[in-house]
């Protein structure tokens, strides 16, 4: 083993080694008492070990997969417990292991609180915090060790009933010497969102991770990875209106990326201790807060721009800018004059209003009030207008007879030089307060009218502008300019703006104690709404779909409290005061040794369970895993795997269908560079009737790499009704690059309906010449196509792993990861 590990640690780093138990290399009944007698593990795992052992002993290496002869099990140290007692917060870890993880990069939010995962450090779990939310469920959530010794008789049951230690080579090795990974049991009924992923981390050169986990979703659980990343009080666009995204509930519909309405599947929420990044578009209304990996779509003025000069910014080319396609990417990396992404809000349009009512509703909104007589007794809907505004004040008399039948009173106010139009109508007020409710401060817009065709909205807004807006001429240039004290409203004229092609700008000029005319009073806050209608002398830019509204600054400040992400069905997107965000960052992934790991899951009737993991290991790491589920009646098991670095990987996350109308899904990613060989795929075993399974593989060889679909499906006699599909496609990005497929259907039942499809392709010189002549590099260009490849499988990723998935594979392209 020691000829494999590149001392150097060329891609990776190590730290000094200090731990308070080391068993001596290599692998004998001695090692596995040695480890069994630390943990204080019951007679019954001790005893499982050692079968194991026999059982290792016994198997040979696999010989259908990549070479592991190379592989010197007696040079490798089994077990290392690098520090004599697990903590529950992070100020308590040795400030050696905290320094690893600050050299991993695991950001500061997830150092903090790991969103309640475990953090393994060579063989044993060093840091675990345990939501106190997850044990009010009766959920348990622990690490492996932890697991048995709290829940022995749990653990017993299910403990190598999905992966026996017979099963292959490396599940027997694993169950000898075991350490660490995840225990995780869902309670019936319970839906809860965690990570199912741990940090892991092999310091010791010639180190074995051997991690461990089981997880048992009752009947009609859920299981899943998400994170938080929004502090409370930051809004969320519900279309009509805005929120604060602590208030959003599961089956609302929020605005994503897209422009349209999404419907929200499940809130997540956890604290945090760390910074937070504030972002500062043009519109300083607009400013809002997140974690630094929550990931933002953008555009990197970077790749759009010209050169700079006395440092300023650098010139935009509108032609470059209109073309690139946004991207997302973690707020932290977001730079002053980046361009963020503003969606125009493309929701069904409802059925038309009268367009004399949409009008005089947007003068009522501009410069209207409304309130019942106190002597009289009767409702009074009254503008109020210039007396030098003669054809305004008219029109709006005119439109109040053809809408109430009523004749308007036009009364001079010469003292204050108004003219006030006021009729007496319980039809128009019933209209005005149904529409724009009534107050300065609370006026706001129903959603008929922020659902009203587009040409209806240019007639209300025009209304609006009319009433309540005045013209700045400022070098050359006109300013539209607007006022008023209802922030909801403010809100609701930006994004209605945004659908016919006006980004406003909204500015704050605070209330507060003033003077007018010798008089103290109380000013209120008023929201300011900009715009410039020559589109020559503004900052952004326009899409049919977006604006494109460039970065004025970016700050940091710290925060302690909870933070909210929202996981929304189809688009896994949402608006952050009108600009589009995704969720929080994927964790940062594992380096460095042989890592030979066995993952149990079973799910109950109905139950289901979405395992997600990326696994980035450096070139000398031999990645050997055994993943299986067992999923009963109705229930729902999906893999998705994502497989970068390491010198051989051979992984094939199986499902095993018991149960009645039980689904599997599997759906992996692999990469191949110089040296390397992803030996991946997946099995799914029909053994009851009406089950179906979905495996689609996409594999990437670059410089010599080799990957290979190794998979199998395999329905049992009896099991009608099966349905089972199976996409295998490879590409080659080079001509010393390899794939190969290996795929096994084992059919015996006649009532089923099988597919299977399989391609191999290049990168053409005419799809490289096409991206290059626009100015992209050859490498950029590689990645885009990459991209897009793999894009059917990275979209159902959480967004987190997608822009770490993303990043990896351009920093592979680079070269720059092993």
């Amino acid at each position: 083993m020691q000829s494999l590990i590149d001392d150097s640690y060329k891609y990776g780093f190590h730290k000094p080694e200090k731990y308070v138990f080391k068993s001596k290399k290599g692998l004998d009944r001695t090692v596995v008492e040695e480890i069994s007698s630390h943990k204080s593990e019951p007679a019954w795992m001790r005893e499982f070990r050692l079968k194991s052992l026999s059982l290792f002993e016994q198997k040979p290496l696999p010989v259908w997969g990549g070479d592991l002869t190379t592989i010197d099990f007696d040079n490798i140290y089994y077990y290392i417990k690098p520090m004599d007692k697990k903590v529950s917060k992070w100020d308590e870890l040795p400030p050696d292991i905290k320094d690893t993880y600050d050299k991993i990069g695991i950001p500061e939010a997830e150092k903090k609180f790991l969103a309640g995962v475990s953090a393994q450090y060579e063989s044993e779990v060093v840091y675990k915090s345990i939501q106190s939310m997850l044990t009010k469920k009766g959920v348990i959530f622990l690490d492996m060790d932890s697991g048995l010794r709290q829940y022995p008789d749990i653990v017993r049951q299910y403990f190598g009933t999905v992966i026996p230690a017979a099963d292959n080579k490396f599940a027997a090795l694993n169950s000898s010497v075991w350490s660490g990974g995840s225990f995780v049991y869902v309670p019936k009924g319970v839906r809860v969102e965690l990570p199912l992923q741990a940090y892991f981390r092999i310091n010791a050169a010639n180190m074995g991770q051997f991690e461990r986990t089981l997880i048992i979703a009752e009947e009609g659980s859920f299981v899943h990875y998400v994170e938080g990343c929004l502090p409370a009080g930051e809004q969320v666009s519900l279309c009509d209106r805005w929120v604060n995204i602590e208030s959003v509930k599961p089956k609302d519909l929020v605005v994503g990326d897209d422009g349209r309405e999404h419907r929200v599947k499940a809130i997540m929420t956890r604290d945090y201790s760390g910074d937070l990044i504030s972002i500062h578009p043009v519109s300083p209304y607009n400013k809002f807060r997140l974690t630094p990996e929550h990931p933002v779509l953008a555009i990197k003025r970077s790749g759009v721009g010209g050169r700079r000069r006395y440092g300023w910014l650098s010139e935009v080319s509108s032609k470059k800018l209109l073309k690139c396609r946004p991207s997302y990417y973690p707020a932290g990396e977001l730079k002053r004059g980046d361009f963020l992404v503003f969606p125009k809000v493309q929701i069904e349009r409802e059925a038309r209003m009268n367009v004399d009512e949409v009008k005089l509703l947007g003068y009522y909104l501009a410069e209207g009030s409304t309130y019942i007589h106190k002597t009289l007794n009767r409702p009074i809907v009254s503008f109020s207008c210039n007396e030098l505004e003669k054809s305004f004040y008219e029109e709006i008399a005119t439109l109040i007879k053809k809408i109430t039948g009523k004749r308007a009173m036009i009364i001079h106010d010469r003292k204050k030089h108004g003219m006030e139009v006021r009729v007496y109508s319980s039809l128009l007020r019933d209209l005005c307060l149904a529409h724009c409710g009534k107050g300065a401060a609370t006026k706001v817009l129903s959603k008929e009218i922020m659902s009203l065709p587009l040409d209806q909205i240019r007639t209300f807004v025009d209304a609006y502008w009319r009433g309540d807006g005045n013209v700045l001429k400022r070098q050359g240039s006109t300013l539209m300019r607007a006022a008023t004290v209802s922030e909801g409203l403010a809100r609701q004229l930006q994004v209605l703006c945004g659908c016919i092609g006006i980004y406003l700008s909204i500015q704050i000029r605070r209330g507060g104690a003033d003077t007018i005319g010798g008089r103290r009073i109380h000013r209120q806050t008023q929201y300011i709404l900009v715009y410039t209608p020559n589109k020559k002398w503004t900052k952004m830019r326009e899409t049919n779909a977006y604006f494109l509204v460039p970065i004025e600054h970016i700050s940091r400040e710290p925060y302690k409290g909870l933070v909210f992400n929202l996981d929304v069905v189809g688009v896994n997107s949402y608006l952050v005061r009108g600009f589009a965000v995704h969720n929080c960052t994927a964790p940062i992934y594992t380096t460095d040794s042989l890592h030979s790991a066995v993952v149990e899951i079973i799910v109950k009737k109905g139950a289901r369970v979405r395992y997600t993991t990326i696994q980035n290991w450096s070139k000398n790491v031999y990645n050997l895993v055994t993943k299986r589920a067992r999923v009963e009646e109705e229930g729902v098991m999906e893999w998705v795997d994502g497989n970068l670095g390491s010198k051989l990987t051979m992984k094939y996350p199986s499902v095993y269908l018991v149960g009645r109308k039980a689904r599997g899904e599997i759906l992996s990613i692999a990469y191949a560079g110089s040296g390397q060989h992803q030996d991946a795929g997946g099995k799914a075993i029909h053994a009851a009737s009406e089950t179906s399974s979905q495996i689609i593989s996409k594999s990437i060889s670059r410089r010599g790499g080799r990957t290979s679909y190794r998979g199998l499906v395999q329905v049992y006699p009896g099991a009608k009704g099966v349905k089972s599909k199976v996409v295998c496609d490879a590409l080659l990005l080079d001509e010393a690059s390899r794939s190969d497929t290996y795929p096994t259907m084992k059919v015996d039942e006649q009532d089923v309906q099988m597919e299977h499809e399989a391609t191999v392709s290049k990168i053409g010189d005419e799809q490289m010449f096409y991206v290059t002549s626009r100015g992209i590099t050859k490498a950029q260009a590689q990645s885009m196509i990459i991209n897009g490849f793999i894009e059917p499988i990275v979209k159902e990723l959480p967004l987190e792993y997608a822009v770490e998935m993303n990043r990896l594979i351009e920093l592979q392209m680079q070269g720059s990861v092993g």
